[in-house]
């Protein structure tokens, strides 16, 4: 099946997402969320920490017995006694007098700031403090880390460690988060074996299996391999039917070219519908989408670089957008570090490494070499209507 149309990369990254579904809410214990999507925002059931608080070891007290305090003529309070952690009961503080607080201890009333013990000398029941302390000074407020109410992680964050500590001061477990897209992941191919196989003359291990897979894992996707699968419309159809039946995205890997003897896109059009045939951008111009169902289908050259760039400029984008991701882009800007040309009137991705003056230098390859994958460190995209780059130019490097 040759190229229906080539479009223009844009055409086919908003023709993809046109296709994509947004994902149910699931409940997953607090210990196993990282990594997750926040499926809706989560708001402070109250004040945090809730009382007010010493962010020091030291003594409470009322910061105005404390003025002119100095090291040579230091302000005497009387100790009344110690605050203990974890206990609500430190009283009340009367004027000229203090208590003992440790770091966390709740502050008594009346007290509002608090003396390192550094700055103070106990002589038996009398501190000498040895320097003045403004109000509110070491005193963390009931609200002042979360107020009741307000807004502490947006819908379609993606939980961290430190996101995963603050719902864990709020209680919140089972947590909502966007249940993970299953991805079925097809390669096709009458040269392929398996990556632990002693290959024979014009076999190649399948490396793009291992690329896809992996993509997905980091994308926080569940990927499904539905093994190799020959060049033959009878093979490739019921994997395939079997791959969009079962999945909320099916990556196809190899079999997408002008070649007659592809038979994806065929297979593709019998099963459901084909809404892109062809791309103008390099690598990847084979690239197909289109749908079986609800489905989307993604169709990538069999090149493993070029199968690796589409991956990452369509698939990634479709699965945020399912999952309602909120997400920025890891980019650099740097000057290239040589003059380089481009086909006008496609889209160019150029792979490239940052130099450790802060330049980016292109890596150049055929789609099919691996290496130009491992000795860049991102891309940039130079569009179609350049026909080349000049050294010094400042690009957007979109690291991997």
């Amino acid at each position: 099946m040759r190229f229906l149309k080539l479009v223009s990369s844009a055409e086919a990254e908003k023709t993809l997402l046109a296709l994509a579904h947004p994902l149910p809410e699931e409940l997953v214990p607090l210990a196993e969320s990282v990594g997750r999507i926040l499926s809706r925002r989560i708001l402070s059931p109250e004040n945090i920490p809730g009382f007010h608080r010493s962010v020091k070891d030291g003594y409470a007290v009322r910061s105005v017995d404390t003025l002119g305090a100095a090291e040579q003529k230091p302000k005497l309070l009387r100790l009344t006694g110690r605050i203990l952690m974890g206990q609500n009961a430190s009283g009340s503080l009367a004027a000229g007098t203090t208590k003992y607080i440790p770091t966390g201890g709740v502050m008594p009333e009346g007290a509002d700031a608090v003396v390192m013990q550094e700055s103070t000398e106990l002589a038996g029941d009398m501190v000498l403090i040895k320097g003045p302390v403004n109000p509110g000074a070491d005193v963390l407020r009931a609200d002042e880390d979360f107020a009741e109410g307000e807004v502490v992680l947006r819908a379609g964050t993606k939980l961290t460690a430190q996101a995963t500590g603050v719902l864990a001061a709020f209680g919140v477990d089972p947590v909502p988060v966007v249940r993970q897209a299953r991805v079925g992941i097809i390669s096709t191919g009458n040269e392929l074996v398996v990556p632990s196989m002693v290959r024979e003359p014009g076999q190649v291990r399948d490396a793009n299996s291992a690329l896809l897979i992996s993509f997905m894992r980091e994308s926080g996707a569940v990927p499904v391999f539905y093994g190799i699968v020959p060049d033959e419309a009878p093979a490739l159809l019921p994997v395939l039917a079997a791959a969009a039946a079962a999945c909320d995205l099916v990556v196809v890997s190899g079999g997408s070219s002008k070649d007659e003897r592809d038979v994806t896109a065929g297979v593709l059009a019998e099963l459901g519908t084909v809404d892109v045939h062809g791309v103008s951008i390099a690598p990847g111009k084979p690239t197909i989408i289109g749908s079986i169902g609800t489905t989307p289908v993604l169709c990538l050259p069999g090149h493993p670089a070029a199968a690796y760039m589409i991956t990452s400029v369509f698939a990634g984008p479709l699965l945020r957008k399912m999952s309602g991701e909120i997400f920025s882009p890891k980019r650099v800007s740097a000057p290239l570090s040589m003059s380089f040309p481009s086909e006008k009137g496609r889209e160019d991705l150029v792979r490239v490494r940052i130099l450790p003056d802060g330049r980016a230098e292109p890596i150049f390859g055929k789609s099919g070499l691996l290496n130009t994958l491992v000795r860049s460190d991102g891309y940039i995209r130079v569009p179609a209507g350049l026909d080349g780059c000049e050294a010094g130019e400042v690009a957007e490097v979109y690291l991997w």
